[in-house]
């Protein structure tokens, strides 16, 4: 091992938060910075402690190809149409030492230079760096690194470019036509391995590669489009935000011939006639049913049952609509969410703001629409990736629910789907 590359790595790229979680793992002792805890890994891997060190090479070398893959990450879901040969999953996993193109601590990450041939020249392409196995999560997950090209400012203060490491991991999941693309959104960031960000700082294009370079391992694959993420994100907020009071829900009930009668006599008054306009009746009668609601939940409150889940955000129709909240703690319920439910009447919901709650902290997800995969964002917090599979998992359920339906068809509400991601 390559001790002096994998402190100038550790150094640039890895998190306190990143220790902690192997650090907790293997019960080494915590310090209270990064240079500290370094030290401390350095001394369990090479220091033999009854004949064995306290970390075996194997798990800091694992760990130092996978460690990225819990961070600000974006996640790309990805949906098969049919399923792939798992075998060569195993068998590259079994073959993994011949495999792989290079260990990460044969990089050096020193880019001080302006001549960008000259920095880290053995990180000329996509290098697959490792390939992981977990049993329990039925899992195996590829890890790249690839060469990425930023802006930022040089010694003299005048802007330049430098070149970075870009990590990458690629989750293929047992019994599951899912694959997860896994990186850290890197700042300033002008292209990596030669592509660029796509329009609206998209970075589909840049998934999309990854996601090609795994059809290399397991062949040839088509996916479907996520169209059914816009009527699942519309029910996880629906189920969500819903007040669970059964005050208010037989109050509404009562009230509904009621206000029928009162919608149709109020457009009768305007010399609209509500037979001839039954949209725009329904409408009416959605509205000041919802007001109604929001009235009686000013005074009964909602129920709060025992749901992890939160929605903070919304976007629909586009730009029409964004409804948000600033406290992430409640969440959109009472008023706000009979706000956000008048904003989902008419349209899809493309973007939602999800809050999860753990045992120890809370959680924010943004969960949205793309071409060919949806795509799960952290909000600048550090976020293990076993959670971001909680909110998957979720939307997995909602998934299954609409395809089920009569002429759903498997891509999603319309069955539509896409040859490749390429």
């Amino acid at each position: 091992m390559n001790w002096e590359n994998i402190y100038n790595i550790l150094d640039k790229y890895t998190q306190y938060k990143h220790y902690q979680l192997l650090f907790e793992k293997f019960n080494l002792p915590k310090k209270v910075s990064r240079d500290e805890m370094l030290k401390v890994l350095h001394t369990a891997v090479v220091q033999e402690t009854l004949l064995e060190p306290e970390l075996p090479r194997g798990a800091l070398e694992e760990w130092l190809s996978l460690h990225q893959i819990d961070g600000n990450n974006y996640t790309f879901v990805y949906n098969l149409q049919e399923d792939y040969d798992r075998s060569s999953l195993a068998e590259l996993y079994m073959n993994r030492e011949e495999k792989i193109d290079l260990k990460l601590w044969d990089i050096n990450p020193a880019n001080d230079s302006e001549d960008l041939d000259t920095v880290m020249p053995e990180l000329d392409d996509i290098k697959l760096i490792g390939v992981h196995r977990n049993d329990e999560k039925g899992t195996y997950t590829l890890s790249f690194v690839a060469p990425c090209v930023v802006t930022g400012s040089g010694v003299d203060g005048a802007t330049r470019v430098y070149k970075k490491l870009f990590f990458t991991h690629c989750v293929c999941i047992d019994g599951s036509k899912d694959i997860k693309v896994i990186f850290n959104p890197t700042s300033n960031l002008l292209n990596v391995n030669g592509t660029k960000k796509g329009k609206n700082h998209d970075w589909t294009p840049i998934a999309n590669m990854f996601f090609s370079k795994v059809k290399e391992y397991i062949g040839n694959v088509y996916i479907y489009a996520p169209n059914w993420i816009p009527r699942a994100l519309y029910q996880f907020a629906e189920d969500v935000s819903y007040h669970h009071n059964d005050e208010i829900t037989a109050a509404s009930f009562n009230a509904e011939e009621k206000i029928k009668e009162f919608s149709g006599k109020l457009l009768s008054e305007a010399n609209i006639d509500p037979d001839q306009e039954p949209a725009l009746l329904t409408r009416l009668i959605q509205d000041i049913q919802l007001s109604y609601e929001a009235q009686l939940l000013e005074i009964h409150g909602a129920n709060e049952e025992d749901n992890k889940f939160r929605v903070f955000k919304q976007r629909s129709d586009g730009f029409t609509h964004v409804i948000s909240v600033e406290s992430t703690q409640e969440g959109l319920l009472g008023s706000g969410a009979q706000a956000a439910k008048r904003s989902r009447q008419d349209g899809s919901i493309e973007l939602l703001g999800i809050t999860y709650k753990a045992s120890d902290r809370m959680y924010k997800f943004l969960v949205e629409q793309g071409t060919e995969a949806y795509l799960i964002r952290g909000t600048n917090t550090f976020i293990e990736e076993e959670v971001v599979d909680i909110v998957i998992g979720k939307l997995n359920e909602y998934r299954e629910q609409i395809q089920s339906l009569p002429h759903s068809g498997k891509g999603g509400a319309d069955g539509t789907s896409r040859s490749e991601a390429d």
